[in-house]
């Protein structure tokens, strides 16, 4: 293949290339036909090239004001630089009459919009365009180029006829070739030189997305070519974004490691628990380091609440959140004190009665209990569950709040967990935020997208990581471990039962307790065939009390009172659409175009 060829190959494949990304190709036929296409192409000896295009049309019946032509201005040069022409258009006449028209830039396309606004054309029409275009011609080593697009792929018709002629100056004709087809095809077109002058002449109909390309090369020192007109590369996103090479792919694999790094780091300093150097209950010694990370202490049963701790601050220390199911069991907990009494609504499914009991120590409530109850009867001293649905979510924040506050105070977090969670989640989206807008910025203005990924990539991994971040303290690490031992007692109860049966108030008294722990069911079960009937004073079923009914109403209602206290009305919006506010896009204008 010699170097002709080669360059020549190249030339079409970046042609192709820039014509792929000045615009999508059109396939969809509009209904009139482009009977005739010719361009006749002079080139002057200071490289500038005059185009005269005569375009003739069939509208047939279909009524038109007139034609679109667009002419891309600027094409990928290299991995930094475009390259862009210099346009002017001279005049657009029917062949003998000059024509209204306007121009404009689309998306570097000069855009000429032929024809009167206020006429309509059908039938045959003729568009004879004239322009000048400086900066076209390209310069090798051994000769000089014009490799022209002569008509363009944007058509959304069929030309039955392209032809093209190119004027040159005299004695600069060195060879041609001519393709035809869709992008990158190398199918061939015929062309003919005769003295100065060549004509390019397709071979067939081009249909619509299809296109005729021409190349000449001239002899050296003829024409003045000069260096091309380059500017900075106007990048696409996210084609253009991403430049694979050893800088970018170093630097980005560098801050990933670095930002994944860091977020581990904060993780081992903010996230993990913290341990006493030494058994604090042995020597008191308040020293603390981090917990190692593959450390695990043995678990030992505990018999009891470890530190009289109450139903909802063990849960939390368990899963650092204060979630509904510790409310349930804070309301279990205070009946089971004698603060309230709980009763099931007779033949109404799915329904309790909380009735308010005189004589309960305000004073000896924690401020998360106190709110709770203040909450449940403030309507009465009398109040069904159902009826706490939709206004119970205020009381439940808050509650939950207390809870979060009662367990800082007692310093067993180093701050509040949702607070951390919080706090670190918004760094998070934060950092993924500003990943996304490094990626876009610099993919566009350098082509260093990868940066700007691996700062999302950062930013991701910190989100990842958020529910690990609230942190215990040492002292808070021991009351997990002791709350891990109780919790293992009554999961594994039934290995206690003959204990029970001389114990069997602590069916009640714990069963707030295997609420938190997940585990009535499995409490229940450690208690069949023992009365526990005598221990109960705060519930009311309608079936005679036993540990297994119990469990199963506790479970329901559980269920009940998590919907019912965290239930928000809806809001109604503003509009209908028939069949519960309709679907598809919703309500209000939808975008959407065509053709003018």
């Amino acid at each position: 293949m010699t170097a002709f060829a080669r360059r020549l190959s190249m030339a079409v494949l970046g042609a192709s290339w820039a014509i792929s990304v000045s615009g999508p190709t059109v396939h969809a036929d509009e209904g009139w036909v482009i009977t005739s296409f010719n361009s006749d192409i002079t080139v002057a000896t200071d490289s500038t090239i005059t185009v005269k295009e005569d375009i003739r049309v069939d509208f047939g019946s279909l009524q038109k004001h007139g034609i679109f032509r667009t002419i891309p201005l600027r094409y990928r040069y290299d991995d930094t630089n475009d390259r862009y022409y210099l346009l002017e258009v001279k005049s657009v006449t029917d062949g003998s009459k000059g024509l209204p028209y306007s121009e404009s830039i689309d998306h570097d396309n000069d855009v000429i919009k032929i024809g009167d606004p206020g006429r309509l054309v059908s039938g045959a029409n003729r568009y004879v365009i004239t322009y000048t275009v400086r900066g076209a011609l390209n310069s090798f080593a051994d000769h000089d180029e014009l490799f022209w697009n002569v008509d363009g792929a944007l058509w959304p018709v069929a030309k039955r006829s392209v032809t093209a002629t190119v004027n040159l100056p005299e004695r600069a004709f060195q060879k041609a070739a001519c393709y035809q087809g869709p992008n990158r095809s190398r199918e061939g077109c015929t062309f003919a030189s005769s003295g100065q002058a060549v004509t390019f002449t397709s071979t067939r109909q081009l249909g619509s997305g299809e296109q005729m390309s021409i190349v000449t090369a001239l002899n050296q020192g003829v024409v003045d070519v000069p260096p091309p007109l380059l500017e900075a590369r106007n990048r696409q996103f996210p084609q253009d974004a991403f430049d694979i090479t050893p800088l970018t792919v170093a630097l980005s694999l560098l801050i990933a490691i670095a930002g994944i790094g860091l977020v581990v780091r904060n993780w081992w300093i903010h996230g993990r628990d913290r341990a006493y150097l030494t058994q604090y209950y042995l020597t008191n010694d308040p020293r603390e380091r981090t917990d190692p990370l593959f450390h695990h202490d043995p678990l030992v049963v505990e018999f009891g609440a470890p530190q009289n701790m109450k139903p909802a601050e063990l849960g939390l220390i368990l899963d650092e959140s204060a979630d509904t199911k510790d409310v349930t069991a804070t309301i279990v907990d205070l009946a089971v004190r004698g603060y309230m009494t709980i009763t099931e609504v007779p033949r109404q499914q799915g329904d309790w009665t909380f009735t308010w009991k005189e004589g309960g120590e305000a004073a000896a409530l924690l401020p998360y209990e106190k709110t709770l109850l203040d909450g449940i009867f403030a309507g009465g001293r009398q109040v069904k569950l159902s009826t706490l649905k939709g206004t119970f979510a205020p009381t439940l924040r808050k509650a939950q709040g207390q809870i979060y506050t009662d367990a800082v105070t007692r310093k067993l977090f180093t701050t509040r967990p949702d607070t951390a969670r919080v706090t670190w989640g918004c760094l998070g989206v934060g950092l993924v935020m500003a990943g996304i807008a490094a990626t876009v910025l610099l993919g566009l203005k350098s082509g260093w997208g990868l940066i700007g990924v691996a700062i999302l990539l950062g930013g991701i991994v910190l989100s990842i990581s958020v529910p690990f971040m609230p942190q215990r303290t040492a002292s808070g690490r021991e009351l997990l471990q002791r709350t891990l031992g109780f919790r293992l007692y009554m999961t594994t109860a039934e290995k206690y039962r003959q204990q029970f049966a001389e114990k069997a108030q602590i069916f009640t008294q714990l069963l707030p307790y295997a609420i938190v722990f997940g585990c009535v069911t499995q409490w229940a079960k450690a208690f069949e065939g023992i009365d526990t009937s005598a221990t109960n004073n705060w519930y009311a079923g309608n079936a005679p009390f036993q540990a297994a009914l119990l469990a199963n109403s506790l479970q329901s209602m559980n269920n009940s009172i998590s919907s019912a206290i965290t239930y928000t009305p809806p809001s109604s919006g503003s509009s209908s659409g028939f069949g519960g506010g309709g679907s598809s896009g919703g309500g209000g204008g939808g975008g959407g175009g065509g053709s003018w």
